[in-house]
């Protein structure tokens, strides 16, 4: 099953365009890496899956900073943590990928 659910092990489940759990972009070449990029999201407090398009969008923003035209690989990992001094606990998506120029 893929990320949230969505597709199959083969299948990407980004939802915009350039953005992508696969290795490559389907019927695009890779032609330069340049690296891990990553975005965080905290205060999660719902559902991710319909934050998921945001979330990827920022991730490429971020790799278009960076001189990328697409995120290959992309992930997301989550997690909570206890806000300092407080009873409040702060949650987070972490989305990261290989930043690539593809043509």
């Amino acid at each position: 099953m893929g990320l949230f659910g969505l597709g199959g092990p083969d299948e990407s489940a980004s939802l915009i365009e350039g953005c992508t759990t696969l290795a490559q972009i389907p019927g695009k070449e890779t032609v330069r890496s340049l690296g891990v990029i990553e975005y965080t999201k905290k205060g999660i407090a719902g559902d991710a899956p319909k934050l998921s398009s945001g979330i990827f969008q920022s991730l490429l923003a971020a790799a278009q900073e960076k001189g990328a035209n697409a995120v290959v690989n992309v992930k997301l990992m989550s997690g909570s943590y206890q806000a300092q001094g407080s009873q409040w606990q702060v949650t987070y998506v972490i989305a990261y990928g290989d930043a690539v120029v593809v043509a």
